[in-house]
């Protein structure tokens, strides 16, 4: 979209930086929400597109049959009517703000479109205040345990409860937590099994396509207090990981008016800013809380499907049905179906047996996004912290700062269970669903710790065996624990340190292994080739050779820790769920390697060696694709080497149930915010402000983005 578009008088005006960054000043709260929807318009507006179809599940009628599978998950899963109920229910001011964002959204979108449009033959439709509810909600759906406990039932029905279990160890103790200080299935019947088995394939044909990529998001931050900063006063950083969309998830701006001056990073299709942002008196972050808030359940139906089994007899069941239109293809109808604990997502009731999804974002009126509003007027980490009390889903580790103190809390909502222990895979719905809401109270927060830091990096918040039920499958321990190591190993941080940190290569996981290969040597062949190649390591990947021999073991590892039995059962699963599994396999192996079978070691260590050494970055390389792809003629950004992986601060992760090792989860948003020196802060993101692939700002901050450098950010100051 041409930048000349640019709004430069009157209110609200719209100014930009030398990378596009857009800065709205307005007279008028009013004037701000329209001119920061206009700014984002000008910016996104193909991911405005994107997002709602994928939401609505509409994808078909831009890429044709390749869009079903994503469009049938979409449909079941029904977001439309519930955030039109959400946007119903919003307090004035807030609902205020989705209005007038959205008449920005259209005021620009009336002015210029961007190519996609012209390329697909498409009209744009005005866009609403519940479209950008419901664009939320998609980019976060399956960031819950959906498609891992549907992966697990797949593993239940493939090799029996016993042998699931074996590959599904209970969480070590003395894991590094945030805050410091089950049962399983019975034998699923040949129906329920084949269900399951079917509906992991159904996620699994639509992740290939790019929906709902969003699935495996992480994220490091930590707050440093004044009194463990050179200067006296706090220091937030933060990187999101995600996988890398083309245009990137987060769009940076800043907002100012009489009545508040934020800048941050936020989804451009939302009036707020809920994960990232400052507003001259403090400033948050977030993680991904990698909670347990998702239920599947297997349905009974009768009179082909007019009914499903409740505890006290049969009720009937809310149903309709809807077309797909296909580009290039004849339409599709869907049967769209809801019983008491929520929507049909995989299954026909009809045939008498299909699952449904319990979600905390959808089982009620989801009140949250009036905290998109009151948080940005908050003064104090205290009152922030708060305010997050409104706050549902998803549930985030919010990490914040002011100009004095630092403090943390669990924001979200967790379900109570009729049976918690056995909800780690799809379940009867007749042994009962939700009772209620995990009291907020009983959610852990906490004010200047003693450490004089915080930090999380998607880890253990609290001790797996005290309080509520937060999750099942936290992610890998390590970048938490050298985020630990270093923060604790000095007391005069800098912004300018911070950010270095932020690209610190260094895994502990590896320098486990290189202590264990020094430990078991020497071996024979190419086992000691690699054994002796990864003794004398210090676990740095950015180091060539052996990070990429070390690479190949872990796979190898995970390889032979999963098994062929089942490896074969996971055939189709869900790509996410299957790499929490062996990933699940590889950490406790790491964290204790001296109980990894010794043939098993050796076999995986043989089978890491190349005799022609490779470079780890010519290995592990970024590859951005644009959302419709080579076949609508548009240029990708260009490829990035990058080092590091999953278990690394720098986070570049790779999937270790695939051939290669493309990054597949990466930083998308990097932030350091100083309040000693709001000019010092600095942001960036893997591509661009915008999304049009014409544009000079397409993808000008992945260069300084991979150097690892930030730009200036417009920090408001207090």
């Amino acid at each position: 979209m041409s930048r000349s578009a640019t709004r430069t008088g009157g209110s609200p005006r719209i100014e930009r930086d030398r990378a596009g960054i857009a800065t709205v000043i307005a007279a008028t709260e009013d004037d701000a929400w329209f001119g920061m929807g206009y700014a984002a318009a000008q910016d996104r507006l193909w991911q405005f597109e994107y997002d709602r179809r994928r939401a609505t599940g509409r994808w078909s009628e831009v890429i044709g049959a390749a869009g079903l599978p994503g469009d049938r998950l979409a449909r079941r899963i029904d977001l439309a009517d519930g955030a039109r109920a959400d946007v119903e229910a919003m307090a004035p001011a807030t609902r205020r703000a989705f209005e007038r964002h959205a008449a920005g959204v259209n005021a620009a979108a009336a002015e210029d479109l961007p190519p996609e449009y012209a390329e697909r033959g498409l009209v744009f439709e005005p866009w609403e205040p519940w479209q950008a509810v419901a664009a939320f909600k998609i980019r976060h759906v399956l960031m819950g345990d959906w498609q891992f406990k549907l992966t697990r039932g797949m593993l239940i029905a493939g090799i029996g409860v016993e042998a699931a279990a074996a590959l599904d160890p209970p969480l070590l103790p003395g894991l590094a937590l945030t805050v410091p200080p089950g049962a399983v299935q019975g034998p699923l019947d040949d129906a329920t099994a084949e269900l399951i088995m079917a509906s992991g394939r159904e996620v699994a044909e639509a992740a290939e396509l790019g929906f709902l990529a969003e699935a495996g998001a992480g994220s490091n931050v930590w707050a440093i207090g004044a009194e463990r900063t050179a200067s006296g006063k706090p220091l937030l950083v933060n990187d999101s990981h995600r996988a890398v969309d083309v245009p990137n998830a987060y769009w940076q701006v800043r907002v100012s008016c009489p009545e508040f001056d934020v800048a941050g990073a936020t989804f451009p299709t939302l009036p707020g800013w809920p994960h990232f942002g400052a507003n001259g008196h403090l400033a948050w972050a977030i993680t991904h809380g990698s909670a347990d808030n998702q239920d599947l359940f297997v349905e009974e139906f009768r009179d082909a499907g007019a009914e499903s089994r409740e505890a006290d007899g049969w009720a009937p069941v809310q149903s309709r049905t809807e077309r797909i239109a296909v580009r290039g293809g004849a339409e599709e109808l869907i049967t769209i179906a809801r019983t008491a604990r929520g929507p049909v997502v995989h299954g026909d009731p009809a045939s008498g047996r299909a699952l449904s999804l319990s979600w905390v974002a959808t089982d009620r009126v989801c009140r949250q996004f009036d905290v998109l509003r009151t948080m940005i007027d908050c003064r104090s980490v205290a009152e922030l912290l708060e305010v997050q009390a409104g706050w549902v889903d998803p549930v985030n580790n919010f990490v914040c700062a002011d100009q004095r103190d630092i403090g943390y809390r669990l924001r979200g909502e967790l379900p109570e269970r009729a049976q918690p222990a056995g909800m780690s895979a799809p379940v009867p719905a007749r042994a009962g669903g939700w009772t209620g809401r995990v009291p907020e109270s009983d959610l852990p927060r906490m004010i200047n710790p003693e450490p004089g830091w915080l930090a999380n990096a998607n880890n253990l918040v609290v001790d797996a065996n005290s309080g509520p039920l937060i999750t099942r499958y936290a992610p890998s321990p390590f970048r938490i624990e050298r985020i630990g190591e270093l923060l604790a190993a000095r007391a005069d941080w800098t912004a300018e340190e911070a950010r270095a940190m932020q690209l610190d290569t260094v895994s502990t996981a590896a320098r486990r292994w290189a202590a264990e290969c020094a430990r078991i040597g020497p071996l024979e062949g190419d086992a000691e080739r690699t054994r002796a190649l990864l003794a004398a390591w210090s676990g740095d990947l950015r180091d060539g050779r052996p990070a990429a021999a070390y690479a190949r073991f872990r796979r190898a590892l995970a390889a032979s820790l999963l098994g062929e039995e089942a490896a074969g059962a996971l055939r189709g699963a869900p790509a996410d769920g299957v790499a929490v599994i062996m990933v699940r396999l590889v950490n406790r192996a790491t964290l204790r390697p001296a109980e990894v079978d010794r043939e098993v070691l050796v076999g995986a260590l043989a089978a890491a060696w190349r005799t022609d050494p490779d470079d780890w970055t010519d290995l592990h390389r970024l590859r951005p694709t644009h959302t419709l792809g080579a076949s609508a003629g548009f240029a990708d950004p260009p490829e990035v080497p990058l080092p590091g992986d999953g278990d690394t601060i720098r986070a570049a992760g790779y999937a270790l149930n695939a051939d290669g090792f493309d990054v597949t989860l990466t930083t998308v948003y990097r932030q350091v915010i100083d309040f000693a020196d709001p000019a010092a802060s600095g942001w960036v993101i893997p591509g661009g402000i915008s999304a049009d692939p014409t544009d000079p700002h397409y993808a000008d901050q992945l260069g300084p983005w991979a150097r690892g450098e930030l730009l200036p950010m417009p920090v408001p100051e207090s």
